[in-house]
């Protein structure tokens, strides 16, 4: 899949290959060599052609041939890291078949909203793209991508400890306003009821509370016997903060630990059973705070490794870059 370069004598490689082109000529030399694969200038300036064509539409600066040099470099930069990494991922045998890359098409033209092959070829043209280029790009970003899950996040590990001293050192940064999210059966009372009426009420609440304290399913019985007005989603009153609720309910909401069901609690609208089934913010380490900062930690981690894995591959290799001779 690797794009490949026909040699007609090293020196002519070197310092560019003359090829008679009837009506004019045309001129292509190596910019860069890496390993024994070469750059050629026409690579770099396909590469770069989608990316210049968009500065030149909106770069504002007074000297623009200077940026754009920068960029030149910049993006042959690129070109050598990704030939070293294929050239490795070739080491180590990863193969990335077509049929894995015709999916990876399609799912870019099923996001895209593309309806016809001819729709997609055109948008790709005003990118300065053929399929077959796009193609190879995704193949080697398939490639790229298989090498560095095996040879830079695997080995990546975010302890518990890290987590816990990241948060003791950013604390701040991850204190919420308190909340729960829980779920509600109500057994509604009369006004003014009789003793004979709240003792009937208390005697059904206990039985239920009985029935969801031996394991019966919270949501079902809220559907059967509550008469709040979330009995239809199964009692869920979604995430409430303080202050939503009434003073008895809420003091109980959130002293309850997550899955823990409450004993009775009478109001004035009636008798009240209460499920934790999430409670965050405060100054807890939550489950939710915790991935957070898990994933602020392996990003981290992944960026100085990758950065390391690249050195090493750069260090490992020939590279000779002859973009301004």
């Amino acid at each position: 899949m690797r794009r490949s370069v026909i040699i007609i004598g090293w020196s002519l490689l070197v310092w560019g290959v003359v090829v008679d082109a009837g009506e004019g000529v045309l001129i292509d030399k190596v910019v860069a060599i890496v390993n024994d694969d070469v750059v050629t200038l026409s690579q770099l300036q396909e590469e770069s052609r989608p990316l210049l064509q968009r500065m030149r539409e909106e770069l504002l600066e007074q000297d623009p041939d200077g940026q754009l040099q920068i960029t030149e470099r910049e993006i042959l930069d690129a070109m050598i890291l990704r030939r070293l990494q294929i050239q490795e991922a070739e080491k180590q045998r990863i193969a990335v078949d077509q049929n894995q890359v015709n999916a990876a098409i399609e799912q870019i033209k099923r996001q895209n909203g593309f309806i016809s092959d001819a729709q997609f070829v055109e948008a790709l043209k005003q990118q300065h793209l053929t399929l077959e280029r796009l193609k190879t790009k995704v193949w080697e970003q398939m490639v790229v991508d298989a090498l560095l899950v095996r040879n830079v996040r695997s080995g990546i590990v975010v302890s518990e400890e890290e987590i816990t001293v990241y948060y003791r050192e950013h604390a701040e940064q991850f204190r919420r306003p308190a909340s729960v999210r829980i779920r509600h059966i109500l057994l509604r009372l009369p006004h003014n009821p009789s003793a004979k009426s709240l003792a009937e009420a208390r005697s059904r609440a206990a039985e239920l509370l009985a029935q969801l304290r031996k394991g019966a399913d919270f949501a079902t019985m809220a559907v059967q016997y509550s008469d709040g007005g979330a009995a239809g989603e199964g009692g869920d009153l979604g995430v409430l903060h303080k202050g939503e609720l009434h003073p008895a309910l809420e003091a109980v909401a959130f002293a309850l630990e997550p899955g823990r069901i409450s004993d009775v609690i009478e109001t004035g609208a009636g008798l009240n059973i209460l499920k934790v089934e999430e409670r965050t913010g405060g100054e807890s380490l939550s489950a939710s705070v915790r991935e957070e900062i898990r994933q602020v930690l392996f990003s981290r981690k992944l960026v100085d490794r990758m950065n390391e894995y690249f050195e090493e591959l750069k260090k490992q290799a020939y590279i000779d870059i002859r973009l301004n001779e």
